[in-house]
């Protein structure tokens, strides 16, 4: 018998609160399904009154296959890496600071979902209970088939504060190879290509990255300003949320005061990488 989403909601926020020292986690506050609210989910309030809203609708929705319970914790996820980053705290001036935002959740909140159903034992648990050996080829279609859920619903919006589907998609995609390298010490182009190829070929995305391939962009101006917001929000804190464990500080740290000239070198250095490992790259 499957659970609802609340129940993947709370687990997830268990899981979130053990990744921090005890007494270093946040609240993560969380409301379920008790104000009227137009989307799914929201990330709302600033310092102790942020908290992550879930509306009635979604709470309620009921998690069978191990596609519904991506798609519900991939939507999850990008709440957190909005509080995580606590971005209530900065206010947008125009769209372009929302859509480098929203990129980012996008992005990072991949990176949680990895994080939840890697290391999280409660969401392990729900996961192991859907599917009893999940086999990390199947996770990863069903990582996808989540994908183009919310390519068909969610991300499917012409609104100016968000990219288009596709590049959102995109990001999330980034996320999921990001954790990888992460998660595997090492950064290799060919498993970053087969995990690509997998996510991209469930569900419609396929035909809708063909269709819609002049839409995709992965904007490098939405990378800079969202790091100048991040720096902003840091201030001179060691990160932006303190208190994450060792062991989960290459995955969802919130850490970003770097100097531009070490982030240059890092992305060079990457590029060659790529190119020893037989990727073509235009200079």
């Amino acid at each position: 018998m499957g659970i609802k989403a609340r129940t993947l909601i709370q687990s997830a926020i268990l899981d979130m609160r053990s990744f921090f020292h005890k007494g270093k986690s946040p609240k993560f506050n969380v409301e379920l399904g008790s104000r009227a609210m137009r989307e799914h989910a929201c990330f709302s309030g600033t310092q102790s009154k942020a908290k992550i809203c879930f509306s009635k609708d979604f709470c309620s929705f009921p998690i069978n296959t191990i596609d519904d319970y991506n798609f519900i914790l991939m939507i999850v996820s990008h709440e957190l890496a909005h509080y995580l980053h606590k971005h209530n705290e900065h206010k947008d001036s125009n769209t372009h600071d929302t859509k480098s935002i929203e990129s980012y959740a996008d992005f990072f909140g991949a990176r949680i979902l990895m994080t939840l159903i890697t290391f999280g034992p409660n969401c392990r648990t729900h996961l192991l209970e859907i599917v009893p050996t999940p086999h990390s080829g199947k996770l990863l279609n069903s990582i996808g088939q989540a994908l183009s859920r919310l390519a068909e619903t969610i991300f499917d919006t012409k609104s100016g504060m968000y990219s288009n589907r596709i590049t959102r998609i995109g990001y999330c995609a980034a996320g999921i190879t990001s954790f990888l390298d992460a998660y595997n010490q090492n950064f290799d182009y060919k498993r970053s290509m087969d995990v690509l190829t997998r996510l991209y070929s469930q569900g419609s995305l396929r035909d809708w990255i063909i269709d819609e391939k002049e839409a995709f962009h992965l904007d490098e101006d939405i990378v800079e300003k969202v790091n100048i917001i991040h720096n902003n929000i840091q201030g001179e804190r060691p990160s932006i949320t303190s208190g994450l464990k060792s062991d989960f500080l290459n995955f969802i740290d919130t850490s970003y005061q770097v100097e531009p000239k070490l982030r240059q070198l890092y992305k060079e250095a990457r590029v060659n990488i790529m190119r020893k490992q037989g990727a073509i790259i235009k200079n």
